[in-house]
């Protein structure tokens, strides 16, 4: 059984890296229950030269704030936790990989948060094509169906 996940999570991680190789880019959107006194660590792969950009908002919970923290592929924090409302963080990935975002509520002893986290990675080059292609088949809104 062991084996059997393994290998599914490997199938997934191989499937969504090449999803991502053809299309421009990959947006998820995400509501998240943490309780108090907890941490949440999700992981997002980004290409080498594309553009990764995470968000972090709380709608309810407590005192309204949490922390955000990224990690980049090395495993060097790029984003440290500070205790807001709503955090952001944006930089074009040189090596790729997979980067780190880790959600906060630790500081909370009692109330645990809902939290929007928005995670999205795209490459430039592959959007401007996109969007040439779609130019050059003369789709619009008006006519896309």
């Amino acid at each position: 059984m062991l084996g059997f996940l393994v290998f599914a999570c490997i199938l997934l991680v191989t499937l969504a890296e090449d999803w991502s190789l053809t299309s421009p880019g990959l947006a998820m959107d995400y509501r998240i229950h943490i309780d108090a006194g907890k941490e949440d660590c999700y992981y997002q792969y980004a290409h080498p030269g594309a553009t990764f950009y995470t968000s972090m908002n709380v709608l309810k919970g407590g005192d309204g704030m949490a922390g955000l923290m990224v990690r980049n592929p090395q495993g060097e924090v790029v984003f440290p936790y500070v205790w807001k409302t709503h955090s952001e963080y944006e930089e074009v990935s040189k090596t790729g990989g997979y980067y780190g975002i880790c959600i906060d509520n630790q500081f909370s002893k009692f109330s645990a948060k809902l939290i929007n986290l928005y995670i999205t990675t795209f490459r430039h080059d592959l959007w401007e094509k996109y969007t040439a292609e779609l130019e050059e088949m003369d789709v619009h809104v008006a006519n896309f169906t």
